[in-house]
This record gives C-alpha cells, structure tokens and sequence, in this order.
C-alpha cells in the first residue's frame, strides 16, 4: 500500500500509454476512488505536465451522470495525481465486442447519453477532443455510460488554455474530425464528427477509415468521404445512417451545429423505434385465451386425424380379408354345385344354377366356361358363347391355392373384387368359374367409421378447447393484475401493491411483487437523507444514485444484448 497525497492507494487497475491508474481510498471521509498518476518518464516533460493538470482543470468543472467526476488534483512526489470517481465497468469498445451486433435500442441509448453529457459539456466551455469507445465507460447492465479521460481538453471558458504547440497532433487517429487533424481551430462540432465515427463503429462493427500508417490514415480522414454505412445492427432506420453521414461531414459546417440539435432528432428516433416495437409486438401477440385452445386443438386435430386414419387402414384391412375369404369360400360352392352339371354339358341346368345365385345383392358377376374355354353360363348375356379371357395381371389383387382374386370395374363403373375358381370334377379341371362380388358394403362399412371417427374426433376438439379457453382465461386475470401493478411501478407508484389472494403459484409471485415494491419504496426514501451529506456517501453509492437518477429520465430499462 503506497500513499499518494492524502490518499492511500491499492492495486494497479488500469495503464495507459502515459497514465497508470490505481484502486484507492479517502481516509478521511472514508471512500474509496481512483487515483490516476502521470508515469515518471512523462512526469518530468512538462506539456504532459500541462496536459495532464488539463484534464483535471475541463473535467473537475462539470458535474453530469454521464462525465466522470474529478474530486481533487494535486503532486506527490513530483508526480501530479488526479483522484476521481471509481468506476465499475468496462469500456464500450469491450462492450460492443462482446455483444456485436448491438441491439438497435442500446445503440440509440448508448448516443443520447454520450450526447447528453457532450450537449452539457459544450454548454459549460468544455470541448473534449477525444471521444472514441476507449474513453467511455459502460457502468450497469442497463448500458449505463459515462465519458472520461478530458486530456486533451479544450476549455473554452478558460483564458489560459491553448492548442497543443510541442510538435504534434492531439488525439487519436481514428476518430479525429478534419479539422483537428489539419491543426485549424476546433469547436463542439468536432466532438460530433467523433460522434458520427463511434456510431457508425457501433453500427457496423468498424471505423469508417482504416489503416495502420498513421499518415495515410489521417489523409483519408481530411480527404476521403466516408464508405456507405452498411448496418450490422437489425432494423436500423434509414434517417439513423442518415444521421451518422450528416456528422460525419468534412467542412463543420455541414454538421450538426451542436449536440443539442442532435440530440433531438436522437430522441425522435428512440421515439419512433419505441413505437415500431409497440406496434410490432402488439400485432404478433395473441392473448392466451386464444393461443392456448389453438395450439391444443392443432394437436389434438392432428393426433387425432393420425389416429384415425390408422384404424381406418387396419379395419380396411381385416374386412378385405373378411371378403376374401367370403367371396373364395362362395366360388368354391358354385365350382362344387356346378362341376357335374358342367361334366354332363348341361348349359341350362348351369345356367339356371347361376340366375338362383343372383339374388344376393352382393354378386355382381356370375361366369363358366368348360373345358373347352368356352363361355356356356354367364350372368352378362353378351358374354355366352364367347372365349373365356382371363383379367390383366395389372388388376391381380392375390392369389390363394387355385385361385385368383381380381379387381375390375362392371359395366355400370363400379369396383367389385372378381374370384376366378377352376371347376373340377374327381381332381380333373373341367372348366373354370368367375364370381364377381360388389365393393359396396365394403365402402359403407368404410364410410361408417370414418364418419363416427370424425364425429368423436370434433366432440374432443370441441371439450379439449373449451377447456383450454376457460384455463387460459383464469390465467389471464392474474397476469393481468401483475402487468398493471408493474406498469404502475413504472410510472412511479412506488406504493402500489398487488392486494389479490389466491390458492396457487401466483400467490408466490404476487409476494415476490410486493416484496420488490417494499425495497423499491423504502430506498427511494432513503435518497433525500443520503444526499443531504454527499461527503458521506460512498464513491459507489453516488453512482448508484447517478445511475438511477439517468435510469429515471429514460421510459424504459433494456438489457446490454
């Protein structure tokens, strides 16, 4: 532990090219803060002297939630030291690193605040020169930021002040506008062109002029117009680039004229993309009293359809195999019953076998022919006499022992299954027989199921929604209530509390609310008293406090990513 002016000074935290930066404490008052020291080498030159004493002179001025505070300046064994505010965080270039591409809302969040704190900068003469992602420091989760590192200052208010006159240029490379880079005279508007390039990094993931030679950079810089800005970042608004290449001007003149006329048209942007995203949201969300009984229904539709057509299939197959074995058992009781007749070649006892059969309604087709291949009885008048011509193979349906079992259509258009069955007498084949059976039962029995399978299937749909309807309805209330007591909290309310009983989880949630809004309430009364004495506040309460006072100006709280 080494001591630095009053101060005692901790652990290394950070190192830059002329400063180290060391974790330190007050012991007088008790808090605990940062102490920046110029390194030994650059201690002893003084326009780093000078540079140095600068930024304690433009930053101990100002007094913003987002410029980090300076609390005292002073030498410690010939080394000058600034003790400033101790902030917990991480540098927006690390940020956008980390969580690239940015959503949109913390892009423009992250703009109004750097605005913000440049606009109340500007207005107390004090020019930054500086602004790049390095030196500004993202402090909460809800991309809180705050603009640091004032070395290279300009105080416009301060008559002592001057250019930087040892030989070089002031700033860094990258984010310099035109005119610093040329040496002119510099004002607010080039902290807006420095703007323009953190945004159009934020945007697109790099600077809009890259390069290792320093020269060569910096000529692009004064010469070059800056590449079209090509956003990474999702729904990035036209009047955004539109805005980024109106800063990012060479001649100052055709900038902003200050960061209080962009931050208006900063705002109206988050404005408008608060309003898409209301707009937006409201039309994708359904109301659960609907989604749900939807969502069920679809599934129960579904299985229920699948289910369906799989009993539909197997009852489709046992009774197929019903009227297989019906229509092969019939044909071999007409080829029995006709044989001897057959044998005798007595047609008209055959044929008049065949006109007793067709009474059943089920036969449609009734034919022998004799051994000689000729058609002698037949329920088709057309066919007597004929060839006997057995089906196309294309219309085989199976084939059992001797016979064969068809599909074919009759002459009014109709499917029947036809048996064909050789006709035999004492083992010896003497003609052959075609039963044709109608598919009508078959189709009906069909027709029957699948219509006592609909009727359950739309009853079950029909209680399945219902239920789901009347459940999500009794969920909507409860919801209800907590979005209205949040929504309350939001605009302020901090008294307000969910009163309900209930018999279930929300019971839980309710006083999880509750319990919020108590702590909420009862730290917002604790902030008058604490800031009556400032002294005694510790450096990460007064952040705390910053943070929640920059929170409150702002109509929502988004996470970082």
């Amino acid at each position: 532990m080494q001591r630095i002016g009053r101060y005692d000074a901790g652990e290394e935290i950070g190192r830059g090219a002329m400063a180290v930066i060391y974790r330190g404490f007050d012991p007088e008052i008790r808090r605990e803060l940062a102490i920046k020291c110029l390194q030994d080498d650059y201690a002893r030159r003084p326009e780093y002297r000078r540079r140095f004493v600068a930024e304690a002179r433009a930053a101990g001025t100002l007094t913003h939630p987002g410029i980090v505070t300076i609390f005292d300046v002073g030498e410690s064994d010939d080394r000058p030291f600034i003790a400033m505010e101790l902030l917990d965080g991480i540098t927006l270039a690390a940020f956008a690193e980390q969580f690239r591409p940015l959503l949109l809302r913390n892009v423009l969040k992250i703009a109004i605040q750097l605005t913000e704190a440049l606009d109340y900068a500007h207005r107390n003469g004090v020019v930054h020169r500086d602004i790049k992602p390095e030196n500004i420091i993202v402090t909460s989760a809800t991309v809180n930021i705050k603009v640091m590192d004032f070395g290279i200052a300009q105080t416009l208010n301060d008559p002592a002040w001057r250019a930087d006159s040892d030989g070089y240029v002031a700033g860094s490379p990258h984010y310099m506008a035109p005119e610093q880079v040329q040496g002119l005279p510099t004002d607010a508007r080039a902290d807006l062109y420095s703007v323009g390039v953190v945004l159009y990094e934020l945007l697109t993931g790099s600077t809009p002029f890259r390069g290792h030679e320093v020269e060569g950079l910096l000529t692009r810089v004064v010469r070059d117009p800056a590449p079209p800005l090509r956003p990474i970042v999702g729904d990035c608004p036209p009047e955004l680039i539109e805005l980024v290449e109106r800063l990012l001007e060479k001649q100052p003149e055709k900038r902003y004229q200050s960061a209080g006329e962009l931050l208006v048209d900063l705002q109206r942007l988050d404005e408008e993309r608060v309003e898409r995203e209301r707009a937006g949201a409201g039309s994708r969300v359904i109301p659960l009293r609907w989604r749900w009984p939807a969502i069920l229904g679809a599934t129960v539709a579904i299985t229920l359809t699948i289910a369906g057509a799989l009993v539909q299939h197997k009852q489709n197959e046992v009774i197929t195999d019903l009227a297989f074995d019906y229509g092969s058992t019939l044909a071999q009781i007409i080829a029995v019953e006709s044989a001897e007749d057959l044998l005798l070649e007595d047609t008209i006892a055959v044929q008049g076998r065949l006109q007793d059969m067709q009474d059943n309604r089920e036969i449609a087709l009734l034919s022998v022919a004799d051994h000689r291949g000729r058609v002698v009885a037949s329920s088709d008048d057309a066919s007597l006499g004929n060839s006997f011509e057995p089906l196309p193979d294309e219309q085989l349906l199976a084939r059992r022992g001797g016979q064969a079992i068809w599909s074919r259509e009759d002459p009014e258009g109709r499917e029947m299954i036809v048996f064909e069955s050789p006709v035999r007498f004492q083992e010896m084949e003497i003609g052959r027989l075609q039963v044709g059976l109608s598919t009508r039962s078959l189709r009906a029995a069909n027709q029957t199921t699948w219509l006592a399978l609909t009727l359950l299937a739309l009853v079950t749909l029909l209680a399945v929604s219902l239920g789901a309807y009347v459940l999500a309805r009794r969920l909507q209330a409860p919801l209800d209530t907590l979005r209205g007591a949040l929504e309350q909290t939001g605009q302020g309310r901090l008294d307000t509390r969910i009163r309900a009983r209930r018999r279930d989880d929300f019971e839980r949630v309710y006083a999880a609310y509750n319990a919020m809004a108590d702590s909420l309430e009862a730290r917002m009364k604790q902030r008058p008293t604490a800031r009556q004495d400032p002294s005694a506040q510790s450096d990460s309460e007064r952040t705390l406090v910053l943070e929640e006072e920059t929170e409150s100006s702002r109509s929502e709280r988004t996470p970082p990513a």
